[in-house]
């Protein structure tokens, strides 16, 4: 079996749970950890047994790498993204792409040009919830979707740098909702504000008015409790997802069937009784399925299922906000 060579840059939370991961998979090396945190990056290295540096290039330079995970903060990207493509070397970049969408254009382009694989980290599109509620909406079941509503709330992260809540977590719910309807939005209405903190937004209130539905979505670093639910509303189906649980409840109805009723009583009847589906999967961490994926299209030399073109209209969304 193949086995690549890789290195993660950056050991924050991120950076150690890619570590963690990629020591976990058969056809993987974790060959370096780098971080200019000597302190933090030295404990991680000597946790899986590998180099440590604190200069990506000083590892370039030493290691043969095949790919690489870039877990640093936003603002460094473009530029560790850029230094990492011009030597040949797989790239996966986790979300959001860039800061601007000319630095996301720049990095996927320099992508194209050097022939390797460049795979964003939108880890809720590896989560195996998400892609079964894909598929249910794909048959039809749903009908015409009407909304999807998203609560994704938590308290604050440990490093908020140059990445406002919007950036950090609504722009996961962007690009599910791009996902699920197969387009994009048209208008964007929001409500964003600092109720804490001084320099970034912490909280926001999105809509987004897409062709044939919309999305709504409400994120901030303020509840003390994580929550991470979507809603989608169909003319024939309803569905409640837990993202965390990987868990969701559709409600199918047969009001619209004929149209016939006896009386208002029967159709009262049908309306409130619909079928109850519980959909319950064999649970698998969304990470881990992402960097198998990244693995496997590096490995197999094709493009990932999850393209960077999908996570730059994501940030063109957000960054619109």
């Amino acid at each position: 079996m193949d086995k690549l060579n890789v290195a993660v840059i950056g050991a924050g939370i991120m950076g150690k749970n890619h570590a963690r991961v990629f020591s976990e998979l058969p056809n993987v090396v974790l060959t370096a950890i780098c971080d200019t945190d000597l302190k933090n990056g030295e404990a991680l290295a000597n946790k899986y047994g590998c180099k440590f540096y604190s200069d990506y290039n000083e590892l370039l330079l030493n290691e043969n790498i095949t790919a690489v995970s870039i877990a640093v903060p936003t603002y460094l990207h473009h530029k560790v993204s850029m230094d990492i493509l011009n030597k040949g070397i797989h790239v996966l970049l986790e979300k959001p792409i860039a800061t601007t969408s000319d630095e996301a254009v720049k990095i996927i382009k320099k992508a194209r040009e050097k022939g390797v694989v460049l795979m964003v980290g939108h880890i809720e599109r590896f989560n195996p919830i998400v892609r079964k509620l894909a598929e249910i909406v794909a048959s039809g079941k749903f009908g015409k979707v009407i909304s999807i509503n998203v609560r994704r709330l938590g308290g604050l992260p440990p490093q908020t740098k140059n990445a406002n809540v919007i950036l950090d977590l609504a722009i996961h719910d962007i690009d599910i909702a791009n996902y699920l309807l197969g387009e994009l939005p048209v208008d964007i209405y929001a409500n964003k504000s600092k109720a804490v903190l001084k320099d970034q937004e912490d909280n926001a209130f999105i809509l987004l008015k897409y062709p044939t539905s919309s999305a709504y979505i409400e994120v901030n670093w303020l509840t003390p409790a994580k929550i991470r639910v979507l809603d989608i509303t169909g003319t024939k189906a309803f569905a409640r997802l837990d993202y965390i649980d990987q868990k969701m409840t559709l409600y199918e109805n047969g009001h619209f069937a004929n149209g016939l009723y006896k009386d208002f009583e029967e159709f009262r009847a049908k309306f409130y009784s619909p079928k109850i589906t519980n959909i319950e999967l064999v649970k698998e961490e969304p990470l881990k399925c992402e960097i198998k994926e990244f693995v496997s299209a590096v490995l197999e030399k094709r493009e990932p299922s999850f393209k960077p073109e999908d996570a730059l209209r994501a940030l063109e969304v957000a960054l619109r906000i």
